[in-house]
């Protein structure tokens, strides 16, 4: 099992475009990071980019670097902080795959029409199954709809406990990303069972999707 120090190396070796999330959530510049870490910032520039491949070597410069360009007045434990970085950009992206997947099939049981345009409608259970199979940085252990928002609860692989909230502004974020990949208007809405619209006939906790 890795420390904590691994798994931020870990991701950036097993992706070295997740340096440019972790440096832009430090507000750190790619020049400063790259004098830092003692690699040219074209060479950095190039791993961002998914255009080079990274050595184990780097992927450990660059996150010492990212240690020593952060203040640590400005957080607690930058090494933690990074991790729930880690953890919400995978789980979105893991989100945004599963609605990608889902809305690929023609005979998935979810799907409606409503005025002509295909809404999913996603139990909590299916949803959770679905995205423990595509998350590997967390071990979800518990997830929980609210109105407009869900928080999900886990562990790191250090075995550390992670809670991720995504609220209104998330949910957005996450709408816009889902349009992106599908080329297609969507809206995403969570609802607690009580709160379930009738339109949508059924009585458990889901997420709706609508495509248009």
């Amino acid at each position: 099992m890795y420390d904590k120090l691994k798994i931020i190396e870990r991701a950036i070796l097993l992706n070295p475009e997740n340096i440019k999330v972790f440096r832009e959530k430090l507000k750190i510049t790619q020049s400063k990071l790259a004098e830092e870490s003692g690699v040219s910032q074209s060479h950095l520039s190039m791993l961002e980019k998914g255009k080079r491949e990274i050595g184990e070597a780097h992927a450990a410069a660059i996150t010492l670097g990212m240690l020593k360009c952060t203040n640590f007045w400005d957080k607690e434990n930058p090494i933690l902080y990074l991790l729930d970085v880690l953890s919400l950009t995978k789980l979105e992206s893991a989100i945004v795959e599963f609605i990608q997947d889902l809305t690929s099939k023609n005979d998935i049981f979810c799907k409606r029409y409503i005025e002509g345009h295909p809404v999913y409608i996603i139990d909590i259970k299916y949803f959770t199954e679905e995205i423990k199979k595509r998350l590997s940085v967390m071990d979800i252990e518990e997830v929980d709809f609210f109105r407009g928002r869900m928080n999900i609860r886990g562990l790191h692989l250090d075995k550390k406990t992670v809670l991720i909230q995504l609220d209104c502004s998330d949910i957005r974020r996450l709408e816009n990303k889902v349009s992106k990949v599908l080329n297609n208007k969507t809206v995403l809405q969570i609802f607690p069972k009580e709160e379930v619209p009738p339109i949508y006939s059924i009585k458990k906790d889901c997420m709706i999707v609508h495509c248009w």
